[in-house]
């Protein structure tokens, strides 16, 4: 019987949808908390998370100073699909009282909390909600409700596109498409000079990041792993690596913002590894999907760099330009040393006369996929 493709969404913003998307309603949760990180960003670029260790305050993604004397704004998400009722609202009530409790121990002050919903409230839960705000007005915490409407408002803007395509873009599902196994091998790379070209090795230099071989070695699996997808030709995992890139890119963009807000000047020390600590932490759900690991997450990330799309300083786009530029062109008068130069037309190769070896070309070769580029 021949295969036929399911599409597995329309594209519409249904919270509800995160779960058929990754394959559980924990894999939901955990990434409806990441959305609504990803929207206070594009309002506050400077928003963080809190890793429970084993609790979180009360805080799932917050702007401010955690340090005593500090304020501090709150968002806390809960993935409400299956309904709304007094069990849900005592969960808020004890999440509230969780975040108070944190900002009073730790000496911070606590100065908006703002409840984000995946659903709408119907009549009755909406006026409890009204009422209980009401009723704890005299705390002087501003409270406010993100529901799925203000969700969707706001993944609408224009601000909001990547982030829209990244989480609700349609999934395409081969039918009988085999299940395969466990997390996918990782090769060695036995040649590192084969990057010392590359613009990602430049652009960790530029950012004083001398040492590049684990760098190296995880372009080389993002590389194998992108050539095995597109060879497949699945849509379903072709989508999920699309879907994995906007992910990764939107990661570098929240923190990068956040990086050129706090320094003056050209390096950002802690963007790189802020950004690899987001793709190991939170990217579970995409590398899962692919049966894929972190390594593969940060070579994507080296990839978004390689094709001019991200950087590590914030002079990353006339770096660049300038890596992509044509090698200047030579004529026969050129004297190198103390000899001359002629200039042998048939290979392309300049000959020094009188000097023991003749500059190298640069090679520079754009990673990225067609179906990347359409985005």
């Amino acid at each position: 019987m021949a295969a036929t493709v399911q599409v597995v969404g329309s594209g519409l913003i249904k919270f509800e949808f995160l779960v058929q998307r990754l394959g559980s309603r924990e894999a939901a949760r955990d990434a409806f908390e990441q959305l609504v990180e990803d929207v206070v960003s594009l309002v506050h670029p400077d928003v963080h998370s809190v890793k429970a260790n084993p609790g979180d305050w009360g805080i799932d993604a917050f702007v401010g100073e955690l340090t005593r004397g500090g304020e501090v704004f709150v968002w806390q998400a809960k993935y409400f699909i299956d309904g709304f009722g007094k069990t849900q609202q005592q969960d808020i009530r004890d999440s509230y009282a969780s975040a108070m409790k944190a900002a009073e121990t730790n000496g911070y002050k606590l100065r908006s909390w703002t409840l984000c919903l995946p659903c709408t409230l119907d009549a009755p839960n909406l006026k409890w909600w009204q009422g209980w705000v009401k009723r704890n007005s005299k705390d002087g915490v501003i409270k406010s409700l993100w529901d799925e409407g203000e969700l969707r408002r706001r993944l609408l803007s224009d601000a909001g596109t990547d982030l829209r395509n990244g989480y609700f873009a349609p999934v395409f599902v081969l039918d009988g498409e085999p299940a395969e196994g466990g997390t996918r091998a990782l090769a060695d790379l036995e040649d590192e000079t084969r990057y010392d070209d590359t613009l990602f090795v430049r652009q960790m230099h530029a950012a004083e990041l001398m040492e590049t071989s684990q760098a190296r070695e995880a372009f080389f699996n993002a590389e194998i792993l992108t050539q095995e997808i597109e060879d497949k030709g699945v849509p379903a995992e072709i989508e999920r690596l699309r879907n994995w890139r906007l992910r990764v890119r939107a990661t570098w963009s929240h923190h990068y913002n956040d990086a050129a807000q706090r320094e003056s000047g050209d390096q950002f020390p802690g963007l790189y590894k802020g950004v690899m600590d987001d793709i190991e932490q939170k990217h579970a759900p995409e590398s899962k999907a692919l049966r894929a690991s972190p390594i593969h997450g940060f070579g994507i990330m080296h990839q978004a760099v390689e094709s001019q799309r991200a950087g590590w300083v914030r002079t990353w786009r006339a770096i660049a330009a300038e890596h992509a530029a044509p090698a200047p062109e030579w004529t026969s008068d050129v004297t190198v040393a103390s000899g001359t130069a002629s200039l042998d037309t048939e290979q392309g190769a300049l000959v020094a006369l009188g000097s023991s070896s003749a500059p190298s070309s640069r090679h520079f070769t754009d990673q990225s996929t067609e179906a990347d580029n359409a985005v």
